[in-house]
């Protein structure tokens, strides 16, 4: 047997573990644009930091206060 080993998930798992590693790869391509050239960009790193998490948080459910007020206004019609 090789040096692998193997695991069991699920498809949309994997998804999420790729849409992790985009972001990663986008968010540390903004960090190193920043170093280099003395930017304030760091909002851009910022945000594809937070779309990792929330693509992580696909997978253990986790659950935000951004999330339950986007059922709410999604669902409900407000100040109408």
């Amino acid at each position: 047997m090789g040096s692998e080993g193997s695991y069991i998930a699920r498809e949309r798992h994997v998804q999420a573990v790729a849409k992790v590693q985009s972001h990663l790869n986008e968010a540390s391509l903004h960090l190193n644009a920043s170093l280099a050239h003395n930017a304030g960009g760091l909002d851009l790193l910022a945000e594809e930091l937070r779309l990792a998490q929330n693509a992580l948080n696909e997978i253990t459910g986790a659950f935000s206060s951004n999330d339950l007020l986007g059922e709410i206004f999604s669902r409900f019609c407000i100040g109408k």
